[in-house]
């Protein structure tokens, strides 16, 4: 009896793990940290340029204490569209998440789903950004859209959690997360917690305790700092990602007092007397071009860098929590990405390229008596690979339609016989902000080929001879074969992975909807949340501000619905504005006029101020004139300025944009003060200017002779940055 007795402790002991929970053995705990824009040149353990400057102790540790992976790389290199492949296991094209204005369809299959079913207890805390609620988690705590660093506001299923005075965002995310660790969870059931920063995601805004630290110190340059991208095609040249033009002074290098109004007064009190400081040395010295590169590089780096600082800082509280609780011994941590970023590299920020920097994201595990402390694998694995391996670790079936490969047995040491050789990529997000082409590619462990499919411009890099890639070596004799086999590498994967063909532009085409065609232009958020303006087939929701000299013909005169088109009639001035008001959003429509002497175009943030006729606002002229430029109604021309010198130099660039026999894509952005202007996919205005903030859109049209016409009429709206 006393051994029966025994024999049944003894496998009762089996169950019982630190902390009072009990678990089945074999079940696995999983936490997964997940940051955002974190270039693994901001990881010490990586042995990058920064290493010594901004060093990551507690990143470090996942590495010294587990594996270290050198080739891990994106799908797609933007927010969302990463966090819904890691969420379905499958490409952008299969999971409907393209772009970032996109809406998760959250009903499809994902990962934390199939975990619950298995008996994990699921929980998601930080960002999320991929438009809908999440499902599949027991729990779910997250930022609104990007979120805000200070006094972060929380979703959650019962409702808004107003941002608590003096919290930052990185310790907030790691606070729940521990407290749901600690009272929050059903401890008889193995977990799944994903830990979702929002930092170091622009604008930066670090902590005030490491400002004056960061702010002191001298940050290496990268030596393509002053890229001069003669060694790449179009897509290099025409980007707007670049320290020198697009990066922005009162903003980014916070010369302006910015986004104080969730800082405590302790806060902001610290803030100032860094920033103040540095204000007024600028001004002083006042730097010029590339003297001026230089220092926005080393303000980004400084703020950017504090960020990960934070971060670093509690990756250490986590693990110490994980380890003091017992709860290391049987969980698995798993550090990573949405994407790299380019910190300087080619003289730019941001993301987007499958350009090294923007492709690789840092991957760390720690997997204590499993995976070998002190690992490097050189393996080509992938966020693809993320869903796959969080269910096999959790010991449950993989879906036969995932697209990636569990990464379990390289934790493990094994070295599998057939590992993949090269990994596919694809972005889509054109025209959008930073203006990066639309383009797939593949990537080996020496070559890489990229495609710019709407310009059909191709890139292909040696990166043992060129790791920078600073010049395509695609139109070298020396690498046809190279270029032959890449090119049927390729075609492999896209068949590999049901990847669509791309559509063949013609003139005239919309160059919007991304690759495959995603949607219509019907209203709601199945459209990626795109809202349609114009049903095409009444006038509802516009008006006319009304008799007066600017609209002389009748209504019912001067405007009509034609075979899904509205057409405005020839007149001295007619002006039609939309019943809603915007603030953030894309708008894009297409529009159709002949040749004239006219001063036409499309109005946004407009109002119409009590008693007048006139709408207040802004206008982008769609003419052969000035197209793309930038009207302040009733005011005067904001850009191009009334200087005969600008004037010239706008209709030189511009001038072959608008096309006077066919319809013409037009889109504007405006976010905040921010306000872009692309006329068949080329961008002509990208200015600051917070004159009018909110109001309806217009269209108006100012000729003696032809029909004014629009169609496809649609708008999307914004978070603030």
């Amino acid at each position: 009896m006393k051994k029966i007795i025994l024999t049944i402790l003894v496998a009762l002991g089996q169950l019982v793990f630190a902390g009072g929970d009990v678990l089945a053995k074999e079940r696995l705990n999983i936490v997964f940290i997940f940051s955002d824009d974190h270039s693994f040149e901001a990881i010490s353990a990586y042995g990058g340029r920064l290493k010594d400057v901004a060093p990551t102790p507690n990143l470090d540790r996942i590495a010294n204490e587990g594996i270290r992976f050198d080739n891990c790389f994106v799908t797609n290199a933007l927010c969302g569209p990463s966090r819904a492949v890691i969420q379905t296991g499958k490409h952008s094209h299969l999971n409907g998440f393209l772009e970032n204005h996109h809406v998760f369809n959250g009903d499809q299959q994902t990962f934390p789903k199939i975990l619950q079913k298995g008996g994990y207890q699921t929980a998601l805390i930080g960002k999320w950004h991929l438009g809908s609620d999440p499902q599949g988690f027991d729990l779910w705590n997250v930022l609104p859209g990007q979120g805000t660093y200070y006094a972060p506001e929380f979703r959650t299923p019962a409702g808004k959690v107003e941002g608590k005075p003096g919290e930052y965002v990185t310790e907030a995310v790691v606070d729940k997360s521990i407290a749901w660790l600690k009272g929050g969870r059903d401890k008889k059931k193995p977990f799944m917690l994903m830990v979702q920063h929002k930092a170091p995601h622009r604008f930066w805004l670090p902590p005030v305790k490491y400002l004056k630290e960061y702010t002191s110190k001298h940050y290496p340059e990268p030596k393509n700092l002053f890229d001069d991208y003669k060694g790449r095609g179009t897509p290099a040249q025409t980007q707007d990602m670049t320290l020198r033009v697009t990066m922005d002074l009162a903003l980014d290098n916070k010369m302006v007092p910015f986004r104080q109004d969730r800082m405590n007064a302790a806060q902001r009190k610290e803030w100032n007397e860094v920033y103040d400081g540095i204000r007024a040395r600028v001004l002083k010295e006042r730097p010029q071009g590339d003297d001026l590169v230089r220092w926005k590089y080393q303000r980004y780096m400084a703020d950017y860098l504090a960020c990960i600082k934070s971060l670093d800082e509690s990756v250490g509280v986590l693990l110490d929590y994980l380890d003091e609780s017992g709860l290391a011994k049987n969980t698995v941590v798993i550090y990573a990405s949405d994407q790299g970023f380019f910190l300087g590299e080619h003289g730019w920020f941001d993301k987007r390229f499958m350009y090294e920097e923007s492709l690789r994201t840092p991957l760390l595990v720690r997997w204590p008596g499993v995976a070998r402390a002190g690992t490097v694998n050189k393996y080509m694995v992938s966020n693809l690979d993320f869903a796959q391996t969080f269910l096999d670790i959790a010991g449950l079936e993989i879906p036969a339609d995932m697209q990636g490969r569990s990464l379990k047995p390289l934790f493990q040491g094994e070295k599998p016989a057939e590992w993949r050789e090269s990994i596919y990529y694809h972005y889509y997000c054109f025209p959008e902000y930073h203006a990066v082409r639309r383009h797939d590619g593949v990537r080996n462990s020496r070559y890489k080929l990229m495609h710019f499919y709407d310009l059909d411009e191709w890139e292909l890099f040696d990166l043992e001879k060129d790791p920078r890639e600073m010049r395509s070596v695609h139109d070298s004799a020396q690498y046809a074969e190279v270029l032959k086999h890449m090119k049927g590498e390729l075609a492999r994967l896209r068949k590999q992975y049901k990847v669509p063909p791309a559509p063949k532009l013609r003139k005239g085409k919309t160059l919007f909807p991304p690759w495959p065609e995603f949607g219509t232009f019907e209203v709601g958020l199945g459209n990626g949340g795109w809202i349609s303006l114009f049903d095409g087939k009444t006038l509802k929701g516009w008006r006319q501000p009304g008799p007066s000299p600017l609209t002389q013909i009748a209504p019912n005169k001067s405007i009509k619905v034609v075979n899904g088109e509205i057409h405005l009639s020839p007149s001295p001035k007619v002006f039609y504005l939309h019943k809603r008001s915007f603030t953030d959003f894309i708008l894009e429509l297409e529009t159709k006029m002949p040749p004239s002497d006219f001063d036409s175009g499309v109005g946004f943030r407009c109002v119409l101020p009590k008693g007048k006729n006139l709408p207040r606002g802004f206008q982008s002229e769609i003419s052969d004139i000035r197209s793309g430029g930038i009207f302040d109604i009733g005011v005067g021309w904001v850009h191009p300025a009334e200087k005969q010198d600008e004037i010239d130099a706008f209709v030189k660039r511009t001038g072959t944009f608008f096309n006077p026999k066919g319809w013409n894509q037009v889109r504007i952005r405006c976010q905040g003060s921010r306000i872009q202007t692309w006329v068949n996919g080329q961008l002509s205005s990208d200015i600051e200017n917070a004159t009018h903030k909110r109001g309806a859109i217009g269209l108006q049209h100012n000729a003696k002779t032809g029909i004014y016409r629009f169609r496809n009429i649609r708008i999307r709206e914004l978070e603030a940055e």
